[in-house]
């Protein structure tokens, strides 16, 4: 594993970045799977000018690894998210667009293979130890893509009180997250500082999920100096 630490969330933002860029210019198809959330989408707001309508990037496929879908849609929040802060401003037509749905989760992660495996998939670290839609309580650390009930997650968040009832989440395991050929973890800010520090202290547990996420043979962890500030010169040293 590999840590970088920058001085703020547009050096975190710009680093994460070229690290997707630079995975996007392979002479193959290419394969990217983005996160939605809070802490991307500086790095997204700086991307799109680089994308949009880029005849170089025009053939990139992108992965969304989980979603919650409302009741009586196909999608939810995640899907709704991704569009709205990127795939729309930057011109990326649907059909380039790939997520996990009650139709497709079994076969999911061979679709996956099939289509040469993600290049680089960009994650963040929740408040309790979560990635993508594994959980504390509800995730085992032997899973590939699994569908669980929505009223089993952990991290309910009374922000999305007013949402749209979400009856399953449908997402890609720890054991997914190992094929990805660079897994790239993104943190940002103080609230972020505890579980830093947490997940790269603690052992591999199923109480916090990301721990697993420590295994993988290509993995960076970028964050700025908020979420640092807890880690001391003997964390830099060891990672």
């Amino acid at each position: 594993m590999k840590l970088i630490i920058e001085d703020t969330e547009e050096k975190m933002s710009e680093s994460a970045m070229f690290i997707v860029l630079g995975a996007m210019m392979q002479d193959k198809r290419v394969n990217i799977s983005l996160t939605s959330g809070r802490s991307p989408r500086t790095m997204y707001k700086m991307m799109i000018p680089y994308v949009k309508d880029q005849e170089k990037y025009k053939d990139i496929q992108y992965y969304l690894f989980d979603d919650s879908p409302y009741d009586g849609e196909p999608h939810g929040a995640n899907w709704k998210e991704m569009q709205e802060v990127f795939f729309q401003p930057a011109n990326i037509p649907e059909t380039q667009v790939h997520i996990t749905t009650l139709d497709n989760y079994l076969e999911f992660d061979d679709m996956i293979k099939n289509a040469g495996e993600i290049d680089v998939m960009t994650i963040g670290l929740g408040w309790d130890g979560h990635f993508c839609g594994n959980t504390p309580g509800t995730t085992r650390l032997d899973d590939y893509t699994y569908k669980t009930l929505y009223k089993d997650k952990q991290f309910h968040n009374p922000t999305y009180a007013d949402r749209p009832h979400q009856p399953y989440t449908l997402t890609m395991g720890p054991k997914s997250l190992m094929r990805v050929k660079h897994l790239v973890m993104i943190v940002n800010g103080k609230e972020k500082a505890e579980i830093l520090k947490r997940f790269l202290d603690e052992p591999i547990q199923e109480n916090l999920p990301a721990t697993i996420l420590k295994l993988h043979p290509n993995f960076t962890v970028i964050c700025d100096q908020d979420a640092a500030s807890l880690l001391n010169k003997e964390d830099y040293k060891r990672l």
